[in-house]
């Protein structure tokens, strides 16, 4: 790769490219570590070299600019190298759930019609399973079977530097999809500039940056939190370590961030949760973190307490998005996070917000509603789903389905997602309201609140609970005489259901519509 300035690189340079950035990051600081995996790292220069090897691999396969590229990997360095190939030619990535049924993946294959899937021993089979059942039939490459992190695995070489597309900023760069707790996923398309825009801005937030930054990425590659996180390190020029996704494990996850000196990490509620668990029998000494984010669900204000105790000299952040605005859309920096603990901050730059009824007006101060957003940051569409996405933006404004409310500062509360909701005897109740009380009893380690039909009152509001000692549980009465004078009675629980674990998605997520079913 040649080091001369030219055309195309000052053209690649001013442009919404992630390429681009790398390409920087390989001529700055080319010994240092762009991806850190199980012990051994990668350097910027060698990063560079995989990424334009695989970037003419995919070239030679066929794929050209606005092709998919699918992958169904769990967490390791060829995910990366893959997405930023795809980058590299135009080409749109597609990260799949490797969680799912090969039913399920069949679906999004069918949708996206990738033409090139990427694979591994554990993977393989579930991808062979799914492509049974599409029409779609992409070139299948396992990781396992050919070393694609070593240079001599690609006999055409590298892309050529003049060959690297340089992005229009609204051309499609990733299709992340949604859960599909309610249905079929979604295809969330985000695009160069929205990709580019929400990296900037996160490396600037996290500190990610060349001067011994390391950002530390847990949850699956697959969700747009650690996606996101990878993205923020590779414009800072930050070292991604990349965790094996082996299911969490809080133990080794501190080890990890320990022993390579991890500078940010973004984890859901859950994991920082059992972090803490670690803190505070062990200790927090060689912990290098300066900030620590958390997101994907709504965290209690004993956790916020907890992890601001447990690591007094990191920034506790709360990022709040979802896969359709790239993750983070709402930011709470550590100046606020104790003096407006339980608030998940204020719109970041690069996001506009409000907050209506479903009349798209305005509410006052401390008044709920759906909170709406515009903003480089929130995605072009779903994919060949336009009824999806005129549903989604109707009225102008991205529609996230969350209800919150403002206080005279400026400081958002989420109070609930709107579909979780309880309308009981004609009186809104938020579940995250009666869950952000309850997480303080003493004998309760974990709980969600789910609306059960009632044929009086319409719903009513179901506790489900793992209590701390499963072989004496809390009942219903001793709940509701924790609740005391604290909620309005007609909020408190009409029920009790113990659980010995809440279900849970892929990225560690309550799923309440298990929840839901279990308790009608």
């Amino acid at each position: 790769m040649t080091s001369v300035p030219t055309d195309h690189l000052l053209d690649l340079s001013r442009s919404v490219s992630m390429t681009g950035k790398l390409l920087r990051h390989a001529h700055e600081i080319p010994d240092q570590h762009a991806v850190v995996f199980r012990g051994d790292g990668i350097t910027w220069s060698t990063y560079a070299d995989l990424v334009l090897r695989m970037a003419q691999h995919l070239r030679d396969r066929g794929v050209g600019r606005g092709d998919r590229v699918a992958v169904v990997l769990t967490n390791r360095p060829e995910f990366l190298v893959v997405t930023a190939a795809a980058d590299a030619i135009g080409a749109i990535i597609v990260p799949v759930n490797f969680r799912l049924t090969g039913s399920e993946i069949a679906y999004i294959v069918d949708m996206v019609d990738p033409v090139v899937l990427f694979t591994e021993s554990g993977t393989h089979q579930l991808a062979v399973h799914a492509l049974g059942e599409t029409t779609s039939q992409p070139a299948l490459v396992d990781c396992d079977e050919v070393d694609l992190l070593t240079p001599s695995s690609y006999p055409a070489g590298p892309l050529e530097v003049s060959d690297i597309v340089i992005p229009d900023p609204h051309d499609d760069f990733v299709i992340l999809h949604t859960s599909g707790t309610t249905g079929h996923p979604k295809g969330a398309v985000l695009s160069n500039l929205t990709v580019f825009s929400a990296a900037v801005q996160n490396a600037a937030r996290w500190g990610a940056n060349s001067d011994s930054g390391v950002i530390m990425l847990a949850p699956p590659l697959f969700h747009i939190g650690s996606f996101a996180s990878s993205q923020a390190a590779l414009a800072g020029g930050a070292a991604a370590l990349v965790i094996p996704s082996a299911g969490f494990d809080p133990e080794q996850a501190l080890h990890n961030m320990k022993t390579s000196a991890v500078t940010a990490a973004f984890m859901v509620p859950q994991q920082w949760s059992l972090i803490c668990d670690i803190i505070e029998r062990t200790g927090s000494e060689g912990l290098a973190i300066t900030h620590a984010s958390w997101g994907g669900a709504p965290a209690t204000e004993k956790l916020l307490t907890r992890m601001a105790a447990c690591m007094p000299d990191a920034e506790i952040t709360a990022v709040f998005g979802q896969t359709e605005t790239t993750g983070t859309a709402v930011s709470l920096p550590f100046a606020d996070s104790l003096r407006k603990i339980g608030s998940v901050g204020k719109p970041t730059a690069e996001t506009s917000v409000r907050i209506v009824d479903g009349d798209m007006n305005d509410v006052g101060v401390d008044e709920v509603g759906e909170i709406v957003y515009r903003g480089p940051c929130v995605m072009s569409r779903y994919w060949n789903n336009p009824e999806a996405t005129a549903e989604a933006f109707h009225g102008g404004w991205f529609h996230s389905g969350d209800l919150v409310r403002r206080d005279s500062e400026g400081f958002i509360y989420v109070v609930d997602r709107l579909k979780d909701m309880i309308i009981s005897g004609g009186e809104n109740i938020y579940c995250a309201e009666i869950e952000n009380v309850l997480a303080w009893h003493p004998e309760v380690v974990e709980v969600s609140v789910v609306g059960r039909p009632d044929e009086k009152w319409g719903e009513v509001p179901v506790a489900c609970i793992v209590p701390k000692d499963p072989e004496n549980p809390p009942s219903l009465d001793d709940v509701r005489a924790f609740l005391g004078d604290k909620l309005a009675k007609y909020k408190h629980p009409k029920e009790l259901q113990v659980f010995d674990v809440l279900p849970r998605s892929g990225m560690g997520k309550i799923l309440k519509t298990n929840l839901r079913e279990s308790v009608r």
